[in-house]
């Protein structure tokens, strides 16, 4: 178990041989290294370096949970190395992340190098910076064990309700599943938004419009029906809501007869001005991103999975190369709860704002924002640029597409939650028609304010925004009015709407639910979604990148609830979060949370193993024949959406791909001719898109990426080679990778053997691969 580290000696810089500094992964290693020269050596553990076995439970029920660590393989080959370092070093600085996990690796480091108390000095930084380093190096810490037990315990729950609950559903359901503490909650959470939207019926209403005009003063503008005899009047979906939550009576057009009714009763009455207000609207601007607003304003505006920005951030904050061969750290670390900001980064945001824009875009004091989430962890700051003066335009060229997109995106948010609130004139007018009352409203921007930086967004982002405030500003305007002024009714609008159910979860919506909820952390938000993807039990649209439960998700989810109702419960999961956070801070010890967790739940399991009835997720029967053998197809459902499947697989393989609506998505023909045999080429949709491939599949399965624009990319597909896999004797193909061409076994996925190539070598076998295309295309 961890004990309490004793107190660090303040850091001294050392002569003669150089202190050991360890982060955890390469990237970091790379960009501290050129940070650091001279006193100071530093290596990368890759990251954990202990863990419990895969193999076995790994956790001594009967001893305080105690946890049988094991070392990962790659440890075992870099901890040597470690050992005779850290011997000859004065001091050993520990430089892994500022959060739990961190805390973990390092205390666990510690543990397995043998590190007296004298040469421990645990650093951390929000940056990778020189100064950000300097100012860590001046100032260790020892340990903190409380962060340690809060992640150990964490571990061995997670342990325990896997270890146990999963083989229970492979028994009971389907061989291969999982089943966690967080992720069971969030497949929990959108299978009952799915069995919301499934259950709803939809019901009409309607809405009166009156399009007015001030005599003498054009143009026409519109007003809307208020109320109708003393009741508010309100779109179906909101009317309970607002009479239960402000005690008014409302009402709502729910027929064309009211609407008729109204109608008939105004068109003869006069419409006059009884009240006119006119207000200054101040808009904050929003805060700097925390790690679950940066996951779903990436979701929204720029379409990508909470792995993918994670990911992307990661590189981002550990170094990026912005040429002379040293690698910059361009934002803070990512996984925070925090919208603090310290003063050095706000001040200089200030002079930025400042010099580029005016002094009348920067307020008088730096703004502060407030943390809206549950149990927020370690004080790091928010995430933002580590130099303001970096310019997205600036670095632009030396970052891959995404890097380039989620810098702007950090970059743009940072700065405009550093400036002035933008302000509009609004004015609002009551208009009477007796029994009716109209309300109009307009608004125009007064002062752009942070609006400056945070104005235009393509249509695509404007449009998948949502509550986000980075929307084109549209003016509403009103002629000059006054009370009493008498208008002209041009015509009368009555629409008809209907209402709507909740929206499905997209990640973003997700994520929100998750926070708001109290479920995991920051840094637990992104692996479950992947998780609940990979599982099966959750797909993601291709297109609107909804999150749907499967057949599976929905079955393990019922089961659950049915006999783990802790474990799915949304109060429960917050509440062991919240005793996570109390190990955290040392208000809780962590056996003790760990051991309440696990006696009701070991119950449970025990409860269910008896109880649980046998339940599989069959394939459903269709009136579709196999294109390939004329036997009967079955519609089944994996993580990428249903598909039709032969009954006589896997004799057969004959599948058809389904869309959503449960329509088969049919190959687009197309003007292209396949250049290997001849045929035509068509559009088909695979787990990534849509994609170029020959009809003569499978026989032929020559293929091309489109663009978004659809369009051919030349170069997408491999190339042949005249080289033969070591492993298998099949030929390899040439492949083009992120970090440049490679040779790829063409027996994938059977056989997996990949080979790096030189960008020499790559060029010559890619001349030779081109050579055998076009003669392989001359001969068809």
């Amino acid at each position: 178990m961890p004990k309490k580290a004793a107190k660090t000696p303040k850091s001294k810089k050392t002569a003669g041989q150089p202190c050991l500094v360890i982060v955890e992964s390469p990237a970091k290693e790379r960009t501290i290294a050129r940070l650091l020269k001279g006193d100071y050596v530093v290596r990368s553990s890759f990251g954990h370096v202990r863990d419990l076995p895969v193999k076995k439970l790994g956790v001594d029920v009967e001893k305080d949970f105690h946890p049988q660590y094991v070392v990962l393989p790659r440890a075992k080959k870099i901890l040597p190395e470690f050992r005779e370092l850290a011997e000859r070093s004065p001091a050993v600085y520990l430089a892994t992340d500022h959060d739990r996990e961190g805390e973990s690796i390092a205390w666990h480091l510690v543990d397995l190098l043998g590190l007296p108390p004298e040469k421990i000095r645990r650093i951390t930084f929000h940056e990778i910076t020189p100064s950000a380093i300097t100012e860590a190096l001046a100032a260790p810490r020892s340990l903190d064990t409380h962060l340690v037990n809060a992640q150990q315990a964490r571990r061995v729950i997670d342990r325990l309700v896997g270890y146990l609950l999963s083989p229970l559903l492979w028994a009971k359901i389907q061989s291969g599943l999982s089943a966690g503490r967080v992720q069971s909650v969030a497949v929990r959470l959108i299978a009952e938004r799915d069995r919301e939207i499934q259950s709803f019926a939809s019901e009409s209403f309607w809405t009166l419009g009156a399009s007015l005009e001030k005599p003498g003063a054009p143009p026409q503008f519109e007003a809307r029906l208020a109320s109708w005899k003393g009741e508010k009047v309100e779109a179906l979906r909101t009317c309970d809501l607002f009479a239960e939550q402000y005690r008014v009576k409302t009402t709502t057009l729910k027929t064309p007869e009211q609407v008729r009714e109204l109608e008939t009763a105004l068109r003869g009455g006069s419409f006059k001005v009884v009240k006119v207000e006119r207000k200054e609207l101040r808009r904050r601007p929003p805060a700097p991103f925390s790690t679950s607003t940066l996951q779903q304003a990436a979701s929204q505006r720029l379409g990508f999975a909470a792995e993918r920005t994670m990911r992307v951030a990661q590189t981002l904050y550990e170094g990026v190369d912005l040429g002379g061969g040293e690698s910059v750290g361009l934002i803070t670390y990512m996984r925070t709860d925090s919208f603090f900001i310290s003063k050095v980064a706000a001040a200089e945001a200030a002079a930025f704002a400042r010099e580029q824009y005016g002094a009348e875009f920067v307020p008088v004091q730096p703004p502060t924002y407030q943390t809206k989430s549950r149990g927020a962890q370690e004080a790091h700051e928010a995430i933002r640029p580590t130099s303001v003066a970096r310019r997205p335009e600036d670095v632009k060229a030396h970052l891959n597409s995404d890097q380039a997109r989620l810098y702007e995106l950090i970059w743009k948010r940072f700065l405009a939650s550093q400036m002035t609130e933008a302000l509009y004139d609004t004015v609002a007018a009551d208009i009477e028609s007796a029994p009716a009352m109209f309300r109009a409203g307009g608004r125009t921007l007064k002062f752009e304010g942070f609006l400056k930086v945070m104005q235009g967004p393509s249509p695509a982002e404007a449009e998948a925004a949502e509550d986000e405030s980075e929307g084109e500003e549209q003016p509403l305007r009103l002629p000059q009015l006054a009370e009493g002024d008498v208008l002209d009714l041009r015509e009368l609008k009555p629409e008809e709407h209907k209402s709507s159910p909740p929206p499905c979860y997209n990640e973003a919506s997700l994520i929100r639910a998750m926070e708001k909820h109290g479920i995991g952390r920051p840094s637990t938000y992104a692996p479950t979604i992947k998780t609940i993807i990979d599982r099966g039990y959750v797909r993601r649209g291709l297109k609107d990148r909804k999150l749907l439960p499967t057949d599976l998700g929905l079955l393990v989810t019922e089961k659950l609830k049915q006999h783990f109702p802790d474990v799915v419960s949304l109060s429960y999961t917050a509440e062991v979060e919240e005793r996570l956070d109390q190990i955290a801070e040392g208000a809780d010890a962590w056996a003790r949370v760990v051991g309440d967790f696990y006696k009701p739940f070991n119950q449970a399991v025990q409860a269910a193993s008896a109880s649980m009835t046998v339940s599989k997720v069959a394939p459903k029967k269709s009136d579709e024949k196999c294109p390939l053998c004329s036997q009967p197809m079955l519609i089944r459902e994996s993580r990428f959406g249903k598909y039709l499947s032969c009954s006589a697989f896997p004799k057969c393989k004959g599948k058809i791909q389904l869309g959503q609506d449960g329509q088969k998505i049919v190959p687009e023909k197309t003007d292209e001719v396949c250049d290997i045999c001849g045929k035509g080429m068509v559009i088909r949709t695979g787990r990534k898109g849509r994609f170029l491939a020959c009809s003569g599949y499978p026989a032929c399965k020559n293929t091309f990426s489109l663009d978004a624009d659809g369009k051919k990319i030349e170069g997408s597909r491999p190339l042949a080679t005249s080289r033969k896999c070591q492993k298998c004797g099949s030929f390899m193909w040439l492949r083009l990778g992120k970090r440049g061409h490679f040779l790829a076994c063409s027996g994938f996925p059977k056989c997996r053997n990949i080979k790096p190539v030189s960008k020499e070598e790559g060029e010559k076998l890619r001349a030779e691969g081109e050579a055998l295309r076009a003669q392989r295309a001359a001969q068809a």
